[in-house]
């Protein structure tokens, strides 16, 4: 028989640890539900031997995100999804439009659909987004405290270095998990970042507490001052949608308050909109969706600086010479640009314009000019093309 959850248990125990249910007030007086591990030692303390036959019992935790409605207990497991703490209703939602034309500019749609998978199919993956701007006062913070205000203790708001501990009680039950004032230096949280875009199950790992395995359904949300250095990204990763943020031509300081107070009717619009299309990609939004000028310039600044530097190079003889393109080997490069650089090898040039360029040699011999030399050279060379270095990226549109 599945177990029955009292209406509002103060403790419960699954396994062999005991927890309590607490409630905390968060930084705007919202009262937040806590689970946090309780001895049943400090529990036969307070309240006699007895209470201890009453506290339901569960074999295990489990997480299924809904926010239409949560079973508390799956089977006779404790479903650590969190009731979702609004209901929709008809009615005007100006200043979230506002600030939501103001977040996503030209990719409004897209941001739409984001917002509608995030509420209504709260299980299916979606890219990371990152808010980046140099100003100050932008929105993204407002963002992130209205997502906190939205969907409630389902959101996990956490600093940088929480995301490389070994210990990820803080987000590993969230479906929301932000990260603000983010540079993220360290490797490790860059590669950790990356995967949790993905995982399917996360282990996790509480002080005091047996690790124990759940579905993870978290996505992944950063702001940061730093718009093109805030982590490496490399040029073939399509999880990442970047948005820069730029002073709001309209002014309202108590936005976040006129934005709540709109929740019911956002919700109700996000109802009315189509189902998405889950068949294009497995994070809903395509990479030509999400693409754009400061994703790529993000992907440029995290290149190496032999890249770079060939990039001026080539772009410099492109833009003071005719042709549409370069045949050109890794030795031909090296015996024009790098003659004398010693630690610049052939290999290394070999190896950044394969997976950096992300271009291939020739599959067959030919024959070719070097540098427009009228002597031909015979070998297998890559084919450097004028649009690589002057064509640019063309403003960012909408692919609706």
């Amino acid at each position: 028989m599945p177990v029955k959850l009292p209406d509002n248990p103060q403790y419960i125990r699954v396994g062999t640890d005991y927890f309590k249910l607490i409630q905390k007030p968060d930084r705007f007086a919202i009262m937040r539900n806590e689970l946090k591990k309780w001895t049943k030692e400090a529990i036969r303390l307070d309240h006699g031997q007895q209470i201890l036959y009453q506290i339901p019992s569960y074999d295990d935790f489990v997480i299924l995100p809904n926010n239409n409605g949560i079973d508390p207990v799956v089977g006779q497991c404790y479903n650590m999804y969190r009731r979702f703490p609004h209901k929709s209703k008809e009615g005007d939602w100006p200043w979230t439009f506002i600030m939501l034309k103001h977040l996503f500019g030209t990719q409004f749609k897209s941001g739409m659909i984001y917002l509608k998978v995030l509420y209504e199919f709260p299980k299916q993956a979606l890219p990371i987004l990152v808010l980046v701007s140099e100003e100050r006062q932008t929105g993204k913070s407002t963002f992130l405290d209205w997502l906190n205000m939205l969907f409630g203790d389902n959101v996990a708001m956490i600093e940088p270095d929480v995301i490389g501990s070994q210990f990820n009680g803080e987000y590993a039950t969230s479906n929301i998990i932000a990260i603000d004032e983010t540079i993220l230096e360290k490797q490790i949280a860059v590669e950790k970042i990356k995967s949790l875009a993905t995982k399917k199950f996360i282990s996790v790992n509480i002080k005091n507490v047996q690790q124990f395995k759940l579905p993870f359904f978290g996505k992944i949300i950063l702001a940061s001052n730093n718009e093109d250095k805030f982590m490496r990204i490399e040029n073939k990763e399509i999880r990442f949608w970047i948005r820069k943020l730029g002073t709001p031509k309209i002014e309202n300081h108590q936005i976040l308050n006129d934005m709540v107070s709109e929740i019911p009717a956002f919700l109700y619009y996000l109802e009315s909109m189509p189902k998405p299309d889950f068949s294009k990609s497995r994070m809903v939004l395509t990479e030509k969706q999400i693409r754009n000028k400061w994703l790529d310039a993000v992907k440029a600044e995290s290149k190496s600086s032999l890249y770079k530097e060939l990039f001026e190079l080539f772009t410099d003889y492109f833009n003071n010479h005719l042709g549409d393109e370069l045949l050109l080997t890794p030795r031909d490069i090296k015996n024009e640009w790098f003659h004398h650089n010693h630690q610049i090898t052939i290999n290394y040039i070999r190896r950044v314009i394969k997976t950096e360029f992300n271009l291939e040699a020739s599959e067959k011999t030919k024959r070719y000019k070097v540098f427009g030399n009228p002597m031909e050279s015979v070998g297998r060379p890559f084919q450097f093309k004028r649009q690589i270095f002057t064509g640019g990226f063309e403003d960012e549109k909408e692919p609706f």
